[in-house]
């Protein structure tokens, strides 16, 4: 316990003035773009775009649901593949198999429906008055 204790003493040391010293600096944090959407640029501008950072969100979100589902097919195949036959691990592994390709169905669908619906909810714009 004692050591424990020094340790941790001795980390929060080391730690403080990283930390003291990090809120003084202007750090250059780069955020990754997706879609036709760069939040560096919205970053730094003054007047935030909220349209822009909705998108950016829901490009973020469909880039990660799709990268889970290649996850949970790779587990499930992994699994298959290491279940020997037993009855048990083989349909747990195409249950996780079918739950992936199902949620990602349903992501996919839903972006295809609103862009067959109409392709202007996908781009967030805001609405303009027609000319009088």
């Amino acid at each position: 316990m004692r050591k424990f204790l020094i340790s941790t003493i001795l980390l929060s040391f080391y730690l403080v003035p990283g930390v003291v010293l990090a809120s003084e600096l202007n750090l250059n944090l780069q955020y990754p773009t997706f879609g036709e959407i760069n939040l560096n640029d919205i970053a730094q501008n003054p007047a935030q775009n909220l349209n822009k950072i909705i998108a950016w969100f829901y490009y973020l979100i469909v880039g990660i649901a799709g990268l889970s589902a290649f996850v949970m097919l790779v587990w499930g195949g992994v699994q298959w593949l290491t279940s020997a036959g037993d009855p048990g691990k083989l349909g747990d592994a195409k249950d996780k198999i079918y739950s992936a390709l199902l949620g990602l169905l349903i992501i996919l669908g839903s972006w295809l429906i609103v862009n067959v619906i109409n392709p202007e909810l996908t781009r967030l714009v805001p609405p303009t008055a027609p000319p009088h």
